[in-house]
């Protein structure tokens, strides 16, 4: 029994001592021991792991010490908040840029309010830096332009660039290719210069790149601010009462008003497809009152026949419908169970757009993702209702729940999703304008 109990206690040191860092973990993994079991562990190592490359957001937005580590705190919080809804675990890093840079941004616009004699009593001189006029006149707006690119190209930077992997272990991290992260890198690093360089910089991809590796890549996060954050995160977490007491209350302000934010911007393109949306159905409605009282004009003879009776009931025509987009939805879903990109590339429009969570994708994301992973076999649909806007367009709406699976199988995610996708009808056949799912629940 004794030894029983001494290899258990080793055993938990050993996880407790990979945990640390996530050593051997990926991404996925320690939030899903998060998520599934509130393991603080897990929490610890993403705030160790990505805690530089946050904190370095922050500092550069934000030039006050303490305003920065209040940024970098909301954080991570919003991580605790939202972590059961991060869509692709594999890019965590690029998710916490965008939430630092835009946690920093508030914390600026929340700062410009106060008072001079606030500024003055929170103020802290300047760690010693490097006398580097470039990297002091670029810092104010690298961010800027950062936040501006593509998905697909600022993960790589944020990976490479500000994370310090090597391109081999951020194409081991996100699933891709060496090759392709490589030429992605490349690219993003032009791309990044090219926008610098209309903001008055003269700058190459590879200044670029050897600027950021000197003065980013390498920066440290005080010990005292990652262990406050993971103290507070872990109570903020739990929901105790004590919170208040870890938390600050600028902290805790800050970070339900990035969840706010981040909430709105998901309402966003729901009220962009629905404006859009409602505008073909006016259109439609008009040009149809407008064909009506034209022919009312005309003389009885070039009038159009009266309809015949007997004409089929509206409710049976959406019930057709419903069962024929349905039949389509499923042959979508099953073209992401055999990962075939060109059938699913045929039954979506050229402007395609999905939206899922915090992510907006456009035709060729979706296909480039099926490159590697692809949904399980055994998807569900259930409580399907259909939105008729006109003769050519409509919504379906439902339930669904589907196992997400790297390429080789291994289970990734399990999705509980309400999904609305919009049909147009083209050329005779139904094609997918758009797809937006909001997280119901996690398994």
């Amino acid at each position: 029994m004794a030894t029983g109990q001494l290899s258990g206690v080793l055993q938990h040191l050993r996880g407790a001592m990979l945990l640390r860092d996530g050593a051997g973990l990926t991404d996925g993994q320690l939030l899903e021991d998060y998520t599934s079991r509130r393991d603080e562990a897990a929490l610890a190592a993403l705030v160790r792991r990505h805690g530089p490359m946050v904190w370095g957001v922050c500092r550069r937005v934000l030039s006050n010490y303490h305003d920065a580590e209040d940024a970098f705190q909301a954080t991570f919080l919003v991580l605790v908040r939202r972590a059961a809804s991060i869509a692709s675990p594999e890019l965590l890093a690029n998710w916490l840029y965008g939430v630092a840079h835009q946690t920093a941004l508030k914390a600026r616009a929340t700062v410009a309010n106060r008072t001079v004699r606030e500024r003055q009593v929170t103020e802290m001189p300047e760690p010693a830096a490097v006398a580097q006029d470039l990297w002091n006149d670029l810092r104010p707006l690298l961010d800027h332009e950062m936040s501006r690119l593509p998905d697909i190209y600022r993960v790589v930077i944020v990976l490479c660039d500000l994370e310090g992997k090597t391109r081999k272990e951020a194409a081991r991290h996100i699933g891709l290719p060496e090759g392709t992260v490589a030429s992605r890198l490349a690219r993003a690093r032009v791309l990044l210069a090219k926008r610098l360089t209309a903001r008055g910089f003269a700058l190459t991809g590879g200044v670029l790149a050897a600027v950021l590796a000197q003065n980013v890549a390498s920066a440290g996060v005080p010990d005292s601010v990652v262990s406050s954050t993971i103290s507070a995160a872990s109570f903020f977490a739990s929901g105790q009462v004590a919170a208040t007491e870890v938390v600050s209350g600028k902290v805790a302000a800050l970070t339900e008003g990035v969840l706010k934010a981040m909430m709105m911007s998901k309402l966003k393109p729901v009220v962009a497809v629905v404006l859009v949306l409602g505008f073909i159905v006016t259109g439609a409605t008009v040009l149809s009152c407008r064909t009506a009282a034209a022919q009312s004009d005309k003389p009885a003879a070039l009038a159009s026949p009266a309809p015949r009776e007997g004409k089929a009931d509206p409710s049976k025509d959406d019930e057709t419908l419903k069962h024929t987009l349905l039949t389509l939805e499923k042959a979508r879903f099953d073209r992401c169970v055999r990962q075939d990109a060109d059938g699913l590339g045929k039954i979506l429009t050229e402007e395609w757009v999905g939206f899922s969570m915090n992510h907006r994708y456009t035709k060729a994301d979706y296909l480039e993702s099926l490159k590697r992973q692809r949904v399980g076999p055994d998807y569900k649909i259930h409580d399907v209702e259909l939105i008729r806007l006109n003769e050519k367009a409509a919504i379906l709406s439902y339930k669904a729940a589907w196992k997400v699976l790297s390429t080789d199988g291994d289970l990734l995610a399990n999705r509980n999703r309400r999904v609305c996708v919009s049909w147009v009808q083209r050329g005779g056949g139904w094609l997918v304008a758009s797809v937006q799912d909001m997280v119901i629940g996690e398994e």
